[in-house]
């Protein structure tokens, strides 16, 4: 995960975290949003929220922190470049870790459906960035290939004769008339 930008860094202490979890509310400043859509390489991102808690499980130790990021992401149209706003609502939970072998992948393959957790993440000097997390979510929720809504059909999609597509792309075909000199034969 690439590290947020522009001083945008909301870092909680969890090494004293007990039975009570400890909640959070981050409002994101203009410029905090400035700097996060250009670590994430959008246009733009405003009204960016995130409120949850941070909890420890009571098993392995690990610290889950759960919540809720919203924001309004501007993308550019893969078409025509043209601004494309995005509304994000995504629930989230991310798992983090003190134990170092909590993180290290087997040497055998492993798949993990979609239905498990990620493996945890790693907590370095006892704190978490939130940022970092909501950075992530943000990267997870946008649309990977923003599109305007009053586009036409796509010419792709449009039934086209193979030939004509030819003969417009000007394709070279070296065995065209092998058939032809085959057949004199």
């Amino acid at each position: 995960m690439t590290k947020t930008g522009g001083g945008f860094a909301r870092l909680m202490n969890v090494e004293r975290i007990g039975r009570e979890p400890m909640t959070f509310d981050i409002r994101a400043t203009e410029e905090e949003c400035d700097a996060l859509a250009a670590a994430l390489d959008i246009l733009g991102l405003s009204d960016v929220t995130a409120s949850g808690s941070l909890v420890r499980e009571g098993v392995n130790g690990q610290v889950a922190v759960s919540g809720r990021v919203m924001a309004t992401a501007v993308q550019a149209c893969v078409v025509t470049l043209d601004p494309v706003s995005q509304t994000i609502d995504e629930e989230f939970t991310v798992f983090y870790t003190f134990d170092p072998r909590d993180i290290v992948v087997e040497e055998t393959e492993k798949v993990v459906g979609l239905d498990e957790p990620d493996p945890p993440q790693l907590i370095t000097g006892g704190r978490i960035d939130l940022a970092e997390v909501i950075q992530e979510q943000i990267a997870l929720a946008l649309e990977p290939y923003p599109r305007r809504d009053d586009l036409p059909e796509d010419a792709a999609e449009q039934e086209m004769d193979l030939e004509q597509v030819k003969k417009e792309q000007g394709v070279h075909q070296p065995f065209a008339n092998l058939r032809d000199l085959m057949s004199k034969k």
